[in-house]
């Protein structure tokens, strides 16, 4: 859950132990009454298996076919080289996806072409019980097809589609609505009744409810509970007592830095949609490693470094970033980069698979392992036209969609020769090039019919320009005689670096930051007043109030 509509899923039964309409096992008659409504004799009684518990269950051989849609379970799910051995052994693998490339398609033996976001039909449910009709803003692309149409296909091909028998969304909200309905006699708040029975013309028109939706309440309900009667047996409110417990794994001799994992701001989940977003990209390009600077020095780790995170369980591969919101001996990484942008970079091979009793969520905030930087002898900026494969290099390698061009970032330990190299990432020798070999320093190009069409860049260090003017020269149909000079350079000698992009809204650069608050700006109002940071989505205002902080 998460990766498709999380609230909606639940209602009409997405969780392993629940049944539609907000049913669950445990409910007396709960089984019974989906079972009648359904005429389906053959209902499993017990709830199923949760996400981890489904991964041992196939190594156990009790699974012989899986079908995965809407999420990415080789990056999410804990201890992912585990979860890869079993998917691998698994007889039958189905993805359903919108995507052709996400590190669990690697693995299926069927690929489904389900639609986007943009392109499917139907309703959504948001937190607060609210259900909306979600239209497409796209036509499908493709051979791409709604999963309620895919599912009923696949069931009628396996004989049961008569049950599957819908003409579209508005057949199946009038089902789930009317099944919804049915099991009034528990505690339930949940109740779609008086949407049972719309029309086509209707259910087009559904604007925003909030369940329940019935005869008494036809508009809907904007707050429950406001009476004092709780959804229990007796209608009073239960307040569970919880006892913490510690987390499984804590740092120890061996594996003595803490390890915490989360998202970050212009990242969702395993990055499969935005990752193919340049402006997403922009704010954090690579995969990266926080810790507080005493902790990074200590380890004899830079801002900028690269190092590795271990345990006995897997390996995680990033860029320090020095954070002094960090507390010392802690390190957080980022959740989202996977096997299709970079190499050693999935942050769930290193947690255990150890999950809530309850609830089955995996612990994926905690663990511990080693931390050893990684002693980079070269580090690189590779901007092409296309998408080579540069599975040749076995460093740390990061792909980096641009607005106008791919950007592949590089490192390794030994120094190649730079021609050679240059020539089989590219695929032919540069048309320009400049070494100076005495401190690894290498650019080339490469020109297509007047165009630009790859340009390498190695330091010894990660001293890079900003890649932004190099990118706009790919979207030229041909560069003049100062543009060629200064490619090999990165920058123009009249372009502003502006840095790092800190506010995607109106692309302001950390530099430029830097030098606003430098010259008077003390406060993220006036920042904002001034370059306009902050000011729209208002998601860069932390950072700004950490830079304040730091060069104040």
């Amino acid at each position: 859950t998460g990766q498709p509509n999380a609230m909606g899923g639940r209602e009409v039964g997405g969780l392993a132990n629940q049944l539609a309409a907000h049913l669950d096992y445990d409910t007396p008659g709960a089984v019974k009454v989906v079972e009648a409504f359904w005429k389906a004799p053959a209902m499993v009684s017990n709830p199923g298996y949760k996400a981890v518990e489904l991964i041992e269950a196939i190594e156990r051989g009790e699974i012989q076919a899986l079908w995965i849609m809407a999420t990415n379970p080789l990056v999410s799910l804990p201890d992912s080289n585990r979860v890869s051995a079993a998917l691998a052994r698994c007889p039958l693998v189905i993805v359903s996806d919108c995507v052709s490339d996400t590190d669990t398609i690697a693995l299926a033996d069927i690929v489904l072409p389900a639609q986007g976001w943009s392109e499917k039909d139907g309703t959504v449910t948001n937190s607060e019980r609210c259900i909306s009709r979600q239209r497409g803003l796209l036509p499908a692309v493709g051979e791409a097809r709604p999963d309620w149409w895919i599912m009923s296909r696949v069931a009628a091909a396996m004989g049961y589609g008569e049950a599957f028998d819908y003409a579209g969304p508005a057949d199946i909200f009038r089902e789930h609505a009317a099944l919804s309905a049915c099991h009034r006699r528990d505690s339930l708040r949940f109740n779609l009744e008086a949407l049972a029975s719309l029309s086509d013309q209707a259910y087009e028109q559904l604007r925003p409810v909030q369940w329940p939706v019935t005869s008494d309440c036809p508009h809907g309900c904007a707050r429950l509970y406001g009476d004092g009667q709780f959804s229990t047996p007796d209608r009073r409110a239960r307040l569970m007592p919880i006892k913490p417990r510690l987390p499984v794994e804590l740092p120890e001799r061996k594996w003595p830095v803490m390890i915490s994992s989360g998202r970050i701001r212009d990242q969702w989940h395993t990055m499969t949609r935005t990752g193919r977003a340049a402006r997403l990209l922009q704010h954090h390009a690579e995969p990266f490693i926080a810790m507080h600077p005493d902790h990074g020095r200590d380890q004899g780790l830079e801002d900028g470094d690269l190092a590795w995170l271990h345990n006995g369980r897997g390996r995680y591969l990033g860029r320090v970033r020095h954070d002094g919101g960090q507390r010392y001996g802690e390190v957080f990484i980022p959740i989202h980069w996977n096997d299709q942008f970079a190499t050693d970079a999935v942050a769930a091979r290193l947690f255990p698979p150890v999950t809530d009793p309850v609830s089955g969520q995996p612990e994926s905030k905690q663990t511990s392992g080693c931390l050893v930087p990684y002693p980079a002898l070269w580090q690189a900026r590779f901007l092409v036209r296309g998408d080579p494969e540069l599975s040749v290099h076995q460093g740390f390698q990061v792909r980096v969609p641009l607005e106008h061009c791919l950007c592949w970032h590089l490192a390794g330990t030994t120094a190649p020769d730079w021609n050679w190299r240059a020539t089989e990432w590219f695929g032919r020798m540069p048309d320009v090039e400049m070494r100076d070999s005495g401190c690894t320093r290498y650019r080339a190009a490469w020109y297509e019919s007047g165009r630009l069409a790859g340009v390498l860049m190695v330091e010894p260090g990660n001293d890079f320009p900003s890649l932004q003017w190099l990118d706009g020269l790919f979207s030229a149909s041909a560069l003049d005689e100062p543009q060629r000079r200064q490619v090999l350079a990165g920058q123009a000698a009249d372009v502003p670096d502006t840095g790092t992009i800190v506010c995607s809204c109106y692309q302001v650069g950390e530099r430029t930051i830097e030098a606003a608050i430098s010259e008077g700006c003390t406060s993220v109002e006036v920042l904002g007043n001034t370059l306009k940071c902050g000011t729209n989505c208002g998601s860069c205002v932390p950072e700004l109030r950490g830079m304040l902080t730091r060069h104040l």
